[in-house]
């Protein structure tokens, strides 16, 4: 995982807005409810099906109906968990120091990336629609000095606060090198 230097601080913790999971969420509800549907559907006679289809297919779900649904319901609940992980795990840590980028790729892959306000060069946020601007979140991104790629936290909360934060904490820092 990381450490925190001695007497670091967490000062904000940055995460992902919560829409960004919404669809997903109702993805997974919308699916726990299309086997009932369908089953209703097949068996209600609205398309005219072979008698002996729609008989095997009653056939197969008075016998597995409680297992198969279950196994439904499971598949369905273990790709929540695995978004929902994803989800959860994508932080940005912004301490007094430093900022400690976290990122979740998987159940057992997790990419850490730290660095001092002294290497950022710029900060960009941005927002893209009526979605993002009305519910306050977007990207943002840093550019670092002596790094190849970029960092940044996509669909961020409040991404604009954080900015705010990241240049005054920077400006702090700055100033603190000056007075020395």
């Amino acid at each position: 995982m990381f450490t925190l230097d001695a007497e670091e601080k967490i000062i904000k913790v940055v995460r992902r807005h919560f829409f960004v999971i919404l669809p997903m969420v109702l993805a997974v509800l919308f699916g726990a409810f299309v086997p009932l549907v369908l089953y209703r559907f097949i068996i209600s006679g609205y398309i005219p099906l072979d008698p002996n289809l729609v008989n095997a297919v009653n056939v197969f779900v008075s016998e597995w109906e409680v297992f198969g649904y279950a196994l439904w319901l499971l598949l369905l609940w273990i790709v929540f968990f695995m978004e929902w992980t994803d989800y959860y795990l994508d932080l940005w840590l912004i301490t007094d120091k430093r900022i400690i980028d976290v990122e979740q790729k998987g159940f057992f892959h997790r990419e850490v990336t730290s660095f001092h306000y002294a290497q950022i060069q710029d900060i960009t946020v941005e927002t893209h629609g009526p979605i993002q601007t009305l519910l306050k979140f977007g990207t943002l991104h840093i550019e670092t000095a002596g790094e190849s790629r970029e960092i940044l936290i996509k669909n961020a909360h409040y991404p604009e606060e954080a900015r705010a934060l990241i240049l005054s904490l920077q400006e702090k820092i700055r100033n603190s090198h000056n007075s020395l």
